[in-house]
């Protein structure tokens, strides 16, 4: 069983003819439990739109998309919201940390709508925190650290709830090329872990690290 499946989906914004964008043209993926994959794009390409329907952020206009094998298409938003709780982690290229937030305290945000006990909340969040190698920026407010810090407490509040597939868009867009090279180091530490990593980028070397490229373009895959 695939862990990730679409079928033929269609994804179509807008009310009438006039205004319609098609951003995505009948597109069928598979990724498998514990791949490494890159979908890479240029601006514009559907690449955005079908990282949201991966992530229960959207849905298909048609078409179907599998997850361990359920069809979630049609799912009400609450049942969305549940999915992305406990089975994706997003990892953003503007780290929305909260500055007013410790760095352990910014990962420990989705153990609270979690409902995990505020003990164990920190005890998680230190530890994800040392996983990332900034145990010892614990305490440091988002403002204290560097762009390669604070995309690494993202990337530990991504895995807070332990979630099957970390999904990254354009991860290291605003990074210098080595700290660039340290992020990547970091998800391939967690795809050698087991996690599932996708990582949505129009950056060629930063397609590479990865095991599998998914290229689309003007909403089809193309490769």
């Amino acid at each position: 069983m695939k862990l990730i499946k679409s079928i033929d989906i269609h994804k179509v914004y807008g009310g009438d003819s006039a205004s319609l964008v098609r951003a995505l043209r009948g597109v069928s993926i598979e990724i498998e439990d514990g791949e490494y994959v890159a979908i890479m794009g240029p601006s514009g390409s559907g690449k955005s739109t079908l990282m949201h329907i991966i992530g229960f952020l959207d849905t298909p206009t048609s078409g179907k998309y599998l997850f361990e094998g359920v069809d979630v298409s049609s799912l009400t938003e609450p049942e969305l919201a549940e999915l992305r709780k406990w089975k994706v982690g997003f990892v953003f290229q503007q780290f929305n940390l909260l500055a007013r937030l410790r760095a352990w305290e910014n990962v420990e945000i989705p153990m609270i709508y979690a409902g995990v006990p505020a003990r164990e909340r920190k005890r998680r969040a230190l530890e994800l925190l040392e996983m990332v190698g900034l145990k010892e920026r614990a305490e440091h407010h988002p403002n204290q650290l560097s762009g390669g810090e604070m995309q690494r407490v993202a990337i530990a509040r991504a895995l807070a709830n332990d979630p099957k597939v970390i999904l990254a868009d354009e991860p290291t867009g605003n990074l210098d090329s080595k700290t660039e090279e340290e992020i990547l180091a970091v998800f391939r530490e967690l795809h050698d872990r087991g996690k599932t990593i996708i990582v949505v980028t129009h950056d060629p070397e930063v397609a590479e690290h990865a095991g599998r490229v998914i290229k689309i373009r003007d909403g089809l895959i193309v490769n």
